[in-house]
């Protein structure tokens, strides 16, 4: 997880967030919250999101355009804040795993949360991205109770994400060791700490090492 800069409302959403949400909150049976709350999967929320997620699960950092669509995230759940169904700065994009993992979940301050926002938080000072060469695992462990928690509630260590993820890494770091003599291998590395780049976590820690 790296940090990321909320960028401006979609027009989409300056536009009609106030109506959506009032009619969200009048209806009155099922059939009708569901289809006003469909409104908060309109493309032009999906594209911002993409863009500003930089086509990346805000939470684990896979890349998602090529394997899958990516799911609009309520940072607080829709279900629990209806209200927040189309604030903007409830929004951020995740891929369907992590998206599972964390569904109606919002632990408060008293119960050890809330989970780490990346727009509004600073996820190396909760988390530390580890890379063990001697077991070629790469894992995150939360450093603070909120990193903790998001850790395990998120699934940010599931075993699929975590096999793939050591295998990324593991090339990541056998280029931060030749970026010291090539510089074909330091611009690899400098590409891979890069917004935009899977894993860009892992790659930071590494290279201030």
């Amino acid at each position: 997880m790296i940090k990321l800069k909320r960028s401006d409302k979609p027009p989409i959403l300056v536009q009609k967030a106030q109506q959506w949400t009032k009619a969200l909150l009048a209806a009155k049976n099922k059939p009708e919250r569901q289809k006003a709350e469909a409104k908060y999967r309109h493309a032009e929320i999906k594209e911002a999101l993409l863009k500003m997620c930089h086509q990346k699960c805000a939470y684990c950092e896979s890349k998602l355009r090529h394997i899958d669509y990516g799911d609009i995230e309520h940072y607080r759940p829709k279900s629990k804040f209806p209200e927040l169904t189309f604030k903007w700065s409830n929004l951020l994009l995740a891929c369907g795993e992590c998206n599972n993992h964390k569904g109606d979940q919002f632990p408060e301050p008293k119960e050890g949360g809330p989970f780490i926002n990346p727009c509004d938080d600073d996820p190396p000072a909760h988390f530390n991205f580890v890379y063990d060469p001697k077991t070629g695992i790469a894992s995150v462990y939360g450093t603070t109770q909120r990193g903790k928690i998001t850790e395990k509630q998120l699934g940010l260590n599931r075993d699929d994400l975590r096999q793939y993820r050591s295998e990324y890494v593991r090339q990541l770091q056998a280029l931060v060791v030749l970026a010291e003599n090539y510089p074909e291998a330091n611009a690899l590395v400098e590409q891979a700490k890069q917004e935009n780049a899977q894993y860009a976590a892992f790659i930071r820690q590494l290279k201030n090492r």
